[in-house]
C-alpha cells in the first residue's frame, strides 16, 4: 500500500509542477505515452478563473508549494530526514493548495488531479494512514 501512496504523492507534484509551464496555443498536445494532458492538464488556452498578473503570480506560488508538500510527504514516507508526524499535515496543505490551482485552471484536464487529491484525502482520514501504518514500525 505505501506504494501506492508514494505514487499518489509524486504524480500530484508531477501534475502541480506541470502548471509552471503550461502548454502553448500552437503546441501539440504531449504524446500518450508521457501521460498526455492526463499529467499536463494547463494550457494557455484554457479559460481560467483569474488572468493577468493575479494568475501568474497564483500559479507558480500554488505550484510549487503543493508540489513541495506532496515531496515532502513522500520523503517522510520513505523516512528521509522529514518527521513522521508531519506527514498527514503536508498531504493536507498539498491537496488544499493542488485544488486550488486546478480550480483556477479548471477544463476537463483538471479531473484527473482532482481525482489523484481526492485519492490522496481518502486514505488520509477514510483509511487513516500513517508512515507507521504504511512502512511498520522499525527499531
Amino acid at each position: 500500500m505505501w506504494i501506492i501512496i508514494l505514487a499518489l504523492l509524486l504524480l500530484g507534484a508531477q501534475v502541480n509542477l506541470s502548471g509552471l509551464v503550461p502548454l502553448q496555443t500552437e503546441d501539440p498536445s504531449p504524446p500518450w505515452w508521457v501521460g498526455g494532458r492526463l499529467i499536463w492538464p494547463f494550457a494557455e488556452e484554457t479559460n481560467t478563473l483569474v488572468t493577468g498578473d493575479t494568475l501568474n503570480t497564483l500559479t507558480p506560488l500554488l505550484s510549487i508549494t503543493s508540489a513541495l508538500c506532496f515531496l515532502l510527504a513522500a520523503a517522510a514516507l520513505l523516512r528521509w530526514r522529514v518527521p513522521d508526524e508531519w506527514f498527514p499535515w503536508l498531504i493536507i496543505a498539498g491537496v488544499v493548495l493542488s485544488i486550488m490551482l486546478q480550480i483556477i485552471w479548471f477544463s476537463g484536464w483538471s479531473i484527473f488531479p482532482l481525482v489523484v487529491n481526492i485519492a490522496l484525502l481518502w486514505a488520509l482520514f477514510g483509511s487513516h494512514i500513517t508512515v507507521e501504518s504504511l512502512r511498520g514500525v522499525t527499531a
